[in-house]
């Protein structure tokens, strides 16, 4: 048992429910030869040598573990109460019926594939693009596809998006079945927290399931929301294009932060052969401040568009490489990045509607 919570506990400190409304959640459970702990929609769990049902406040087994015990054991006594034995030291607990713990997850999972430890990270990287509004869970989360031997993801939050079509050019993961899915962020950010190579990955319909060492198991609910059409905006025609240097770019936008409107962070720019320009007005403060930005492409005419500059900035800074194609049509429509030497990662951003517009 000690073995098994040196390794468990880290990872159950991530998908324990903070404040749960079930006072059973503050619990972890040893049923049928496995510890488990739950949020109700993440279930980690290990293989233990205890054939015993039973809980375990969770607050008292990790001030427990803290002393860093050399021995560890369990004594379960009458009416709910078990003590913890630990070195020369004894915890008397009061524990929950076993019966109230919620059970592990019986779906019909399908190995999918083995994802190596780079894709985890990529995906959990694209969590900065997704949302974080409670009443859009399906923006929440990362929305992940099996597809002809490739895994490709999205995040959106409706401002922003980025799309990966391809997460593992070098072909080190293995992509077996078809799926689709949204991957909560929480399951994401457990995961980030194992130092893995690879990961075996099963699903069913609405749950999937990573295999950790140690023969943990991670299993979470899929988000049960539809994913927008986020494809259809992508194949929308761009029929401008612009080379433009990332560095300069952000340089510039980093020159114009300190005079913009702290509450909209608009900016106007203006799109043409050869420059851009870049204008912020604060008229609180009664600021305003541009500058040039030098580019190689084809703006057939001006326009301008208006852009939180935050939220361009965060996009520009998310494309690897120095140079950046930027694919625009219009002034209301999506702005499309790729880098210029890797197109399998393609960022967007909705422009902002100017008050003249």
């Amino acid at each position: 048992m000690l073995k098994e919570l040196k390794v468990f506990l880290p990872l159950a400190e991530k998908v324990r429910a903070r404040n749960p409304t079930l006072t059973i959640l503050n619990y972890i459970a040893v049923h049928d030869g496995r510890m488990i702990i739950t949020d109700l929609n993440h279930w980690l769990s290990i293989p233990v040598e205890d054939e015993r049902d039973y809980t375990v406040p969770y607050d008292v087994i990790k001030q427990v573990m803290k002393s860093r015990p050399s021995s560890l054991d369990i004594d379960i006594q009458s009416d709910n109460n078990l003590e913890i034995h630990y070195d020369q030291n004894t915890v008397g607990c009061q524990c929950t019926d076993i019966e109230e713990y919620p059970s592990l997850p019986k779906g019909k999972f399908k190995m999918i594939g083995i994802w190596t430890g780079a894709m985890i990270m990529q995906i959990h990287k694209q969590l900065q693009h997704a949302s974080t509004d409670e009443l859009k869970p399906a923006l929440q989360g990362v929305w992940i596809k099996h597809e002809k031997g490739t895994c490709q993801s999205c995040t959106t939050d409706g401002h922003t998006l980025e799309y990966i079509s391809d997460l593992d050019p070098d072909q080190k993961a293995v992509i077996n079945a078809d799926f689709e899915g949204i991957v909560s962020p929480k399951c994401l950010q457990i995961l980030t927290k194992v130092r893995i190579d690879q990961i075996r990955v099963a699903a069913d319909d609405n749950l999937i399931q990573f295999y950790l060492p140690h023969y943990m198991i991670l299993t979470s609910r899929l988000i049960d929301e539809h994913y927008p059409d986020f494809k259809a905006i992508l194949k929308q025609d761009k029929n401008c294009q612009l080379l433009v240097n990332k560095k300069a770019v952000l340089k510039a936008i980093e020159a114009s932060i300190p005079f913009m409107n702290k509450e909209t962070c608009l900016s106007r720019l203006v799109l043409q052969n050869g420059s851009i320009g870049l204008f912020t007005t604060d008229h609180e403060r009664n600021l305003s401040f541009e500058t040039s930005i030098e580019h190689n492409g084809h703006a057939k005419q001006p326009i301008e568009v208006g852009f939180n500059l935050k939220l361009l900035q965060k996009t520009l800074k998310s494309i690897p490489g120095e140079d950046i194609v930027w694919k625009y049509r219009d002034n209301h429509s999506a702005n499309l990045f790729v880098a210029s030497d890797d197109n399998r990662k393609i960022n967007l951003i909705m422009p902002v509607r100017l008050e003249e517009d």
